[in-house]
């Protein structure tokens, strides 16, 4: 078998066989590590006749031209894989149901080409091949500034299980979310961006990362706020009955998430509220109406996860290792098996109670940005969307032939990890997307994008390209794989016009060259990290920000400004470097930065006086020409501690961390709200 005819294979299914490590050396990527990625996407090469077929199905088209689905902007026109002479009546529905019949022009190679569309929308060309749709994106996405009026305006971050409200049970929710949402609104902000909602593994509380999703079209039930959908006092009531208060309290008082105690006393709670909204003897006419009409309408793509996490609990109640739909008896492994379907008729109940999460979820989601939007803000709620899912989940088992199977999302080394990065994640193949005309893809931001103003999406390079790792590889046995990027960004845009939502792409780290510049035409805006503009000469002057990008002082992935001062970070060193002396020049160079900003006078502080540093830091980023500016609420609070120590799992106590105080009041401190005041005005000041 030739490894040239391999290498050639590979190029043209978009996997590039050689990549440039930290140092600039050009790697190979080894045969057997382009055989897996071929695989997974459908190619086989493990022989020559192997080999020769996947080329002929490349050369042909492969699957993507049996779609009948493309993408197009408003004002260029659009070419359909089918002849037809210029001239020729074309029928044409628009999205909004509207009926034109055009005229066809010329096209490249007698393909039937069609004047622009003037209007985005998912548009439907009758054609004697059947239909075709036309999916046709604006120029841009809505930005801030669309929102806004060209105006600067700001925004917080915060992690969703790190908010307190009454009754949480240990895990912040959409209560917490609203209540800073409207405090956050007062002061001024725009917009709360929140850590990601995917639904999890109801099953196994062990699993919490929000980063790690089972599936990305549903949402995560422990932070749903049974008030938004349920009277107050049904919820007392089954609190009651089933003796939760003291534990739920006890939880609630701990300075940090306990999942493994939290999470089991959350659903008992939230069946015992499912087993009372059905039963008849109580008066709840208006929220049962509701949710029975949310079970008779209930998606195949809900019923599929309600099975997931029914089936998955059962699976490991039989063997608590069978973590992995992968490990589960044969029959259950095929969601469309006879088994399947009689495991669902049997556990009718349990179906309808997961069906009864995303009811309530999804009600406390909405009812959360209501707040935020009636409070004044003009975004309210940014989603994150993660870069992918769990392959053990509920996506991967549902939708088989939509994801990577055997393959994982990482990094290649760099100065931080020499090794590179797995992060045990799998995402939609791209030949598939082509296959399904990009539905899946479309799905996932409909999702993310239905209770919101905007959305984040993490690791946005993803959307160009992926790092991805053969099953049992090393990560320097990856390779880059590319993606339909222009396709995937007109769906992008094309939503954020149908929901008017803004639309933040998280481009830190190595990026190709001129890919920022492609985001900022997309209408995608970036993050700028204040600890991340450097130059050889220092830090970049605010002034010199990108307009178009969002300022932020941190991140979640960073230690806090006043954590990052103190030197919280720093661990005794074991490689001889001196990490407290370099430590002390950096403080020196960011204090220096903000005395040349104007913002600073005198010596710099000790590291334990944090304060002033944390007040620089916002006004530092309150100066730039950056027409949004997010503002963690680690930042705003002047607390040390970081949500998530990259790199780690249970070493770093990561996404566990609680806030001090109630959600509603933790803005109220006067030092507090003199940082935000840095910022912009109360709401209704002038």
């Amino acid at each position: 078998m030739s490894d040239e005819t391999l290498r050639v294979l590979a190029t043209k299914a978009g996997i590039a066989p050689h990549w440039t490590d930290q140092t600039g050396a050009e790697r190979a990527v080894s045969p057997d590590s382009l055989r897996a990625i071929l695989f997974a996407l459908g190619l086989p090469a493990d022989s020559d006749q192997a080999l020769r077929n996947s080329l002929s199905l490349m050369e042909a088209g492969g699957l993507a031209s049996a779609s009948h689905f493309t993408t197009a902007r408003v004002g260029q026109p659009v070419s359909l894989p089918l002849p037809a002479p210029g001239g020729t009546a074309v029928e044409i529905t628009l999205e909004g149901g509207a009926h034109r019949v055009v005229t066809s022009e010329d096209g490249y190679d007698g393909a039937l080409t069609l004047p622009a569309f003037d209007e985005p929308g998912y548009h439907i060309v009758r054609t004697t091949q059947g239909d075709f749709t036309v999916a046709t994106a604006p120029e841009r996405c809505i930005t801030f500034a669309d929102l806004n009026g060209g105006a600067p305006g700001w925004g917080m971050a915060a992690q969703i299980y790190s908010l307190r409200s009454n009754g949480d049970g240990g895990i912040g929710n959409f209560a917490g979310v609203a209540a800073l949402g409207r405090s956050a609104a007062s002061r001024g902000a725009d917009a709360l961006a929140i850590s990601p909602v995917h639904a999890l593994y109801g099953a196994d509380p062990a699993l919490f990362s929000p980063y790690s999703p089972s599936t990305r079209l549903f949402y995560n039930p422990l932070h749903a706020d049974p008030a938004a959908a349920m009277p107050a006092e049904l919820i007392q009531d089954v609190i009651a009955k089933l003796s939760l208060a003291d534990d739920m309290a006890k939880l609630s008082a701990l300075p940090q998430v306990d999942w493994l105690a939290a999470t089991p006393l959350r659903h008992t709670l939230l069946r015992g509220l499912f087993d009372a909204l059905r039963d008849p003897a109580r008066a709840l006419d208006a929220p049962r109406a509701d949710f029975e009409r949310h079970l008779a309408e209930a998606s195949p793509l809900l019923k599929a996860h309600s099975v997931f996490e029914a089936l998955h609990a059962a699976q490991l109640r039989r063997d608590p290792a069978a973590q992995n739909w992968h490990d589960w008896q044969p029959a259950y492994r095929d969601p469309e098996s006879a088994e399947v379907a009689a495991f669902a008729a049997e556990h009718a109940d349990e179906i309808a109670y997961q069906i009864f999460l995303q009811w309530l979820t999804g009600r406390s989601y909405g009812e959360a940005q209501r707040v935020c939007r009636e409070s004044g803000m003009k975004v309210g709620l940014v989603a994150d969307l993660a870069i992918g899912m769990d392959g053990s989940g509920s996506h991967a088992w549902s939708r088989q032939h939509e994801v990577l199977g055997g393959l994982s999302i990482g990094a290649p080394p760099d100065y931080y990890a020499a090794d590179g990065q797995n992060w045990a994640l799998t995402t939609f193949s791209p030949r598939g997307l082509a296959a399904s005309g990009f539905a899946p893809f479309i799905e996932t931001l409909r999702a993310s994008l239905r209770y919101v103003g905007g959305i984040r999406i993490d690791h946005v390079m993803g959307m160009s390209r992926l790092w991805l790792v053969p099953e049992g590889a090393s990560a320097l046995d990856g390779a880059y794989v590319t993606f339909p990027s222009e396709t995937l960004f007109r769906l992008v845009a094309l939503e954020s016009w149908r929901h008017k939502a803004i639309v933040i792409g998280e481009d830190l780290g190595t990026l190709p060259y001129g890919f920022r510049d492609y985001l900022r035409e997309q209408g995608v805006a970036g993050l700028r990290v204040l600890r991340f503009e450097k130059s050889d000469h220092g830090y970049v002057p605010p002034e010199e920000w990108e307009p178009a990008a969002a300022a932020l002082t941190t991140t979640h992935d960073l230690i806090p400004t006043a954590g990052w001062w103190a030197g919280s970070d720093l661990e005794p060193s074991q490689d001889g470097i001196d990490h407290e002396g370099i430590r002390a020049w950096d403080r020196g160079l960011l204090w220096g930065a903000f005395q040349q900003a104007g913002l600073v006078e005198g010596e710099r502080p000790a590291p334990d006086d944090t304060d002033p540093v944390v007040d620089a830091a916002i006004r530092y980023i309150a100066k730039t020409p950056s027409t949004l500016k997010i503002l963690p609420i680690e930042d705003a609070l002047g607390i040390r501690t970081q949500p998530n120590v990259p790199g780690t799992t249970t070493e770093k106590p990561n996404w566990r961390h609680r806030l001090d105080g109630d959600a509603d009041a933790l803005l109220d401190d006067e030092t507090v709200q003199a940082r935000l005041a840095h910022l912009g005005p109360p709401r209704g000041e002038v």
